[in-house]
């Protein structure tokens, strides 16, 4: 058997062939295709990717535990800093109308100064008591309710409000600029003036009344009173700065004065700096006979009584 020799250069040449044989086969692309990717998983912005729209500070990759970077998807940072910026807006203009606006319907009306009512139903009482509360501008009273109502009340101005309550002692509860208290007539009233009020004026010559407790100060209180049935009291508890009284020709009266009045007018007669103690009664007046009493149980600037014409 004869060995074949091979020359140095065919020795070269095998070599080649079998490394080429060894690789793998290429594909080739079009070269108008794209080779595909998969994109990772979304996840929520870092802080920094917003406050640096290029992915990576001033070399424009993001940076990656092994050292290599990939280029940021362009435009993506200033839509999140947009996104992020909208909301922040809306927060803050919903907390704004919470705070600033957003009344309701209700309250625009009390606003306005549209009256506010209430009441209560007539039935059968010939005798009633009601206080009278709140905080309100002024109140007017009288003694002219529709003949279907024991009590109807009216509140009017800024933030009007009304209410009554029944019960043994029936409860207004007012606010607002000004109110307006009617009561039915020919019935016998027993009232408690308790309202934070600048001033009272009652005329409640249609009723009849059993007694006035003011218990809550105000710059002036003026009632004009029917003559009374037996011995009838209003008790001044609260400091005021003038009370005036206004009864029928004829009608009794004596001031009582407990614990001081700058002045007390009864008809022609005046005194000054009154002190505790002092009694001034109208004239003719007897201990027995129907008459008004004012208990003067805190301090009043003035207090005047009047007998209008018959």
């Amino acid at each position: 058997m004869r060995r074949l020799t091979l020359s140095p250069s065919r020795v070269r040449a095998i070599s080649v062939l079998r490394m080429s044989a060894e690789l793998p086969a290429s594909h080739s692309a079009s070269p108008s295709l794209r080779t595909a990717t998969t994109d990772p998983a979304p996840g929520s912005p870092a802080f920094d990717s917003v406050l640096d729209p290029t992915g990576g500070g001033a070399g424009g990759t993001r940076a990656t535990g092994t050292g290599t970077g990939a280029p940021a998807q362009p435009g993506r940072g200033k839509v999140l800093g947009w996104v992020i910026g909208i909301a922040l807006a809306v927060v803050v203009g919903v907390g704004a109308y919470a705070v600033f606006g957003g009344a309701s319907d209700d309250d625009d009306a009390a606003k306005a100064g549209g009256p506010q009512t209430a009441s209560i139903a007539r039935g059968s009482a010939d005798a009633a008591a009601l206080r009278v509360e709140g905080s309100v501008g002024s109140v007017l009273m009288s003694a002219d309710a529709a003949d279907d109502l024991l009590v109807g009340a009216e509140a009017t101005g800024a933030d009007a409000a009304a209410t009554v309550l029944e019960g043994d002692e029936a409860v207004a509860a007012l606010t607002g600029d000004a109110s307006t208290v009617r009561l039915a007539p020919g019935v016998a009233w027993t009232l408690d003036l308790a309202a934070e009020t600048d001033a009272v004026t009652a005329n409640l010559t249609g009723a009849s009344v059993s007694g006035v407790t003011v218990t809550t100060g105000a710059r002036s209180i003026d009632l004009t009173l029917p003559a009374p049935e037996g011995d009838v009291t209003i008790d001044l508890q609260a400091g005021l700065g003038n009370f005036n009284l206004h009864v029928p020709a004829g009608v009794a009266v004596v001031v009582d004065v407990v614990a001081g009045a700058g002045q007390v007018m009864v008809d022609d007669r005046t005194e000054n700096a009154v002190e505790a103690g002092t009694q001034i009664p109208t004239e003719g007046f007897a201990e027995g006979d129907p008459h008004y009493r004012v208990t003067v149980s805190s301090g009043v600037g003035t207090i005047m009584v009047h007998h209008d014409a018959a």
